[in-house]
């Protein structure tokens, strides 16, 4: 089931995805014919969607924008995605996503073929946060000195790759500020991520998803952070993009005001 954590990665995506993303541009031929695919397969949906665009061209006088490829056969698994919006093609699958199966993506663009493979990662276990509820004093927001942390912690068993998402109240009596709302780490290799309680900035249920997402989306994400737009990467043959496969769990902290 989509939601609102993996809304926000996929916006974080875009601009690369549009822009970039590819093996090291030398290595190609006819960059601006390749199409950008992008998918992301989640453990436990009963779903799948690859959205395909076309590169964005920055030329001398002008600007060729991207736009939705339409109209594509476009498989995964041998069945045969339905296009639901432009650009936009759905499977709904007779079981859920489960770790360990793999998945192969398969069309034909500009008379070439476009191929790529992901394996579901195991999903996350043994979540805990401590402290799972917090009190904070009327004066918390102007208290520098409190240094206390929040420890989210997982089972970490085959050293992969997680990114960490909070998404805090909107409470009207302590506002987030907007920026202070949603947000998203970096990836990282870890079983456990700190939070410090200057974080929480808000009283209610902060709700903390983790992620365990591979080492093509990883990678991606850093040229996003450093916007290293000269040598992109790409696990697409003959495309740009990403198709790749995550996992993920939610766990509460709950703040409350003294």
């Amino acid at each position: 089931m989509r939601n609102l954590a993996i809304f926000a990665i996929l916006q974080a995506l875009t601009f690369l995805t549009f822009v970039c993303c590819g093996k090291p541009l030398m290595e190609n031929d006819g960059n601006a014919e390749r199409p950008v695919v992008e998918c992301y397969l989640q453990e436990g949906a009963d779903n799948l969607s690859v959205s395909v665009f076309s590169m964005e061209e920055f030329l001398r006088d002008d600007v060729k924008l991207s736009k939705p490829v339409s109209q594509l056969n476009v498989f995964v698994n041998n069945f045969e995605l339905t296009e639901t919006a432009s650009g936009t093609y759905s499977l709904y699958l007779e079981d859920t996503i489960r770790e360990g199966k793999e998945y192969k993506l398969k069309f034909t663009y500009n008379g070439k073929n476009i191929e790529a493979t992901t394996t579901i990662p195991s999903p996350i276990r043994s979540l805990t946060v401590e402290p799972q509820s917090m009190v904070l004093s009327t004066s918390y927001l102007w208290d520098f000195s409190d240094t206390t942390q929040v420890i989210v912690s997982w089972d970490d068993p085959d050293n992969s790759f997680y990114q960490i998402y909070i998404e805090s109240p909107n409470n009207p009596d302590r506002p987030t500020m907007g920026v202070f709302r949603y947000r998203m780490m970096q990836p990282f290799k870890g079983d456990s991520y700190r939070i410090s309680t200057r974080e929480l900035r808000s009283t209610g249920t902060h709700r903390i998803y983790v992620y365990r997402v591979g080492k093509d989306y990883a990678e991606l994400y850093e040229r996003v952070s450093a916007s290293d737009l000269a040598n992109p990467v790409s696990y697409i043959q003959n495309a740009f993009g990403i198709f790749t496969a995550m996992s993920v769990a939610r766990i509460n902290v709950n703040v409350y005001e003294e």
